[in-house]
């Protein structure tokens, strides 16, 4: 089984943290409001029923 050094794995998620910068699709799931952003944070109708999905998830076509 591969397993990353640890400076592979700090780069793993130094690039990670990058690609999520600025970078989060969130959708409520009270309002159905969608926005991005760079945190993780309420709605702007006040709920806490918010997903997070890390845009470099989603394929660039």
């Amino acid at each position: 089984m591969f397993q990353l050094t640890p400076e592979e794995l700090a780069e793993w998620q130094r690039v990670l943290d990058a690609a999520n910068y600025n970078n989060i699709f969130c959708h409520c799931r009270q309002c159905d409001r969608e926005w991005v952003a760079s945190t993780e944070a309420p709605c702007t109708c006040g709920s806490i029923r918010v997903e997070y999905i890390a845009c470099w998830q989603f394929p660039d076509d």
